[in-house]
């Protein structure tokens, strides 16, 4: 039996320590907050509209402008002739209509997850990166005129193209993989962190300029302009000296997408897809994951209908009211993993009990919701709806803590996979809204809060059930199966600018 001495651990911890200081050297944590603003407002830019619905056609209903007049040939077979006829149609947009903006978005972020992964591959990060903010500006420009009954299918493919930018995720993540550990306890609060910290300030600033004189309008016009300026300074900057050697010796502009191509982490193909999908608990995961991306896209997506539409408070209000959940959420989250790493139990208990805490509370608020009118309990209605959404943090000690654990060095990939299901559960929670809840009729939403809380209630429950600490035998060195790939050995070929 042996044992160490005091002082040899105190060594040890020491040595550890220092290693994790110079580690933390030299993570360029600027170039990350750049990147991390950057895709703060690829994502505000789609989350614009869901502030902005509460203002459409406002004060004009019932006036003459929300109709458009057209000339319709009919003919008249028992005379045979025919005739020109005006014909009215209504011209603003109905509410399943309006909603049914939202719920497309997520359909273009799947598609197009495949594309700029393969853009990313042959292209670099910069280069992908700046095309998906392409993707999110182009549709921005146009879409704000088509918010009407007559261009609605054209909206509607607009909507599809900006979903499609949110896909700029992968690039994203596959930098910060350059420069984090993906072992580190903080890694999934960070890659997820720009989804709160745009929807924390989208809905205050779009809700006061579009309550102002410039018009709704302006809100959208605004996140193309804050887009525009940031990726600018993102593809100005340059952050060491290999840059600017690199810049006086092929010129500027090559450099500028060429460095951060050869800087992009290059994978080999050599990922067990057989393996991970045939496992039951990724797909516990990934089912976990899809029960929290419902009820977080349920508090973001339509926290400002609900609360200005269902419950009655102003546009402005009901933009404030519901940033508490994003701010709640960014904190208990942080809050979960570091506490996670300081309570004495094993890892597995640890999970359930994170993830209970998440869900349970906001299945438990949730269904309570399904039994309170806001014509009688306004502000109870509104507390606990806020509430109901305020320790879902909780669960990045949950279930994704579990897909860390479980992925080991492929954590990155099930990552990427957590988003794209993410990005169903946001079509999924978008079209139950669609059809089940109506703006002002709160007992249809009754019936969509009890929906989703049972839904949590059985996440939870297969979660606490199945929920293992255990590495998963794939994600061990040397594991191989008939479904990896060859080893590419060689680097990824560079093009010219």
């Amino acid at each position: 039996m042996s044992s160490v001495s005091p002082k040899q651990s105190e060594e040890g911890d020491e040595e550890k320590k220092t290693n994790t200081m110079e580690n933390i050297k030299h993570i360029p944590f600027f170039f990350i907050f750049l990147c991390t603003l950057c895709m703060s407002t690829i994502y505000a830019n789609t989350t614009v509209y869901q502030s902005t619905i509460n203002f459409l056609h406002e004060f004009r209903n019932s006036s003459e402008s929300d109709f458009y007049e057209e000339v319709d040939n009919q003919y008249d077979p028992e005379k045979q002739t025919s005739r020109d006829v005006i014909v009215k149609y209504v011209y603003y947009l109905s509410n399943p209509q309006k909603e049914s903006l939202i719920t497309v978005t997520s359909v273009g972020t799947v598609l197009a997850a495949t594309p700029i992964t393969y853009a990313y591959n042959n292209m670099g990060f910069r280069r992908s990166f700046v095309m998906c903010a392409f993707i999110s500006i182009i549709p921005a420009l146009f879409f704000p005129i088509c918010v009407n009954a007559k261009t609605y299918l054209l909206a509607i493919i607009l909507r599809i193209l900006q979903g499609c930018s949110l896909a700029a995720f992968i690039p994203y993540i596959c930098k910060l993989s350059v420069f984090i550990p993906f072992d580190h306890f903080s890694v999934p609060v960070i890659v997820f962190a720009y989804s709160h910290i745009s929807e924390i300030f989208v809905h205050p600033i779009v809700s006061h300029m579009a309550s102002s004189s410039l018009g709704w309008h302006s809100a959208h016009y605004g996140a193309v302009i804050t887009i525009v300026i940031i990726f600018f300074v993102f593809v100005l900057i340059h952050f060491d000296e290999d840059f600017k050697e690199r810049a006086g010796t092929i010129g500027f502009c090559n450099a500028m997408f060429e460095y951060e191509r050869t800087r992009s982490r290059t994978f080999d193909l050599r990922i067990p897809y057989l393996s991970i999908y045939q496992d039951f608990r990724i797909w516990v995961i990934f089912f976990t994951s899809f029960a929290y991306g419902c009820a977080l896209q349920l508090f973001y997506q339509f926290g400002p209908t609900f609360f200005h539409k269902v419950v009655g408070h102003s546009e402005i209000s009901s933009a404030y009211f519901t940033i508490i959940a994003p701010i709640l959420n960014l904190i208990t989250s942080c809050s979960s993993v570091y506490l996670f790493e300081k309570l004495a139990n094993s890892e597995q208990n640890k999970m359930r009990f994170f993830n209970t805490i998440s869900f349970g509370t906001c299945g438990i608020f949730l269904f309570a919701l399904g039994f309170f009118d806001p014509e009688h309990h306004k502000y109870i209605v509104t507390v606990m709806y806020i509430l109901a959404s305020s320790l879902l943090g909780c669960s990045y000690a949950g279930h994704l803590k579990m897909n860390q654990l479980r992925s080991g060095h492929l954590h990155l990939f099930l990552l990427v996979n957590i988003f794209i299901v993410n990005s169903a559960a946001m079509f999924f929670s978008s079209l139950l809204n669609v059809l089940i809840a109506k703006n002002t009729d709160y007992s249809s939403w009754s019936t969509l809060f009890i929906v989703h809380a049972i839904f949590l209630i059985i996440a939870n429950i297969i979660f606490f059930f199945f929920c293992s600490s255990e590495r998963a035998n794939w994600a061990k060195e040397g594991y191989e199966d008939s479904s990896i790939q060859p080893y590419r050995d060689e680097p990824l070929p560079q093009f010219p600018l």
